[in-house]
């Protein structure tokens, strides 16, 4: 038996988000990502300088799948990852503490 042959057409809203993060739920009939961007706050205090009053985070998109696609996606990523990681070294990811200084620092 042969495969079929699949084609591959961008959908006409199909578009390109950059997210800062994502928000995951899994439960026994459904896994849900929403991709969301943060955009700090700046507020100018009367010397001048500059502090992070708020974060914003805007949600850009919610998608649903299967436990299984779940599954299958997380595989997918984590492959990428241990590829990326054997040619470019280990990706650093930094702790809450951390994020929370490079913030405060802007």
């Amino acid at each position: 038996m042969t495969l079929p042959r699949f084609e591959i057409k961008r959908s006409g809203d199909y578009r390109t988000l950059h997210a800062s993060g994502a928000i995951v739920a899994l439960n026994p009939n459904e896994a849900t990502i929403i991709f969301f961007v943060e955009k700090p706050i700046p507020r100018v205090n009367p010397d001048g300088s500059m502090v992070i009053e708020a974060v914003e985070r805007e949600l850009l998109v919610e998608i649903k799948l299967s436990p299984v696609g779940m599954k299958s996606l997380a595989m997918a990523l984590l492959n990428n990852v241990q590829s990326f990681e054997k040619v470019f070294g280990e990706i650093k990811v930094p702790t809450v503490a951390e994020r929370r200084e490079r913030e405060l620092s802007i």
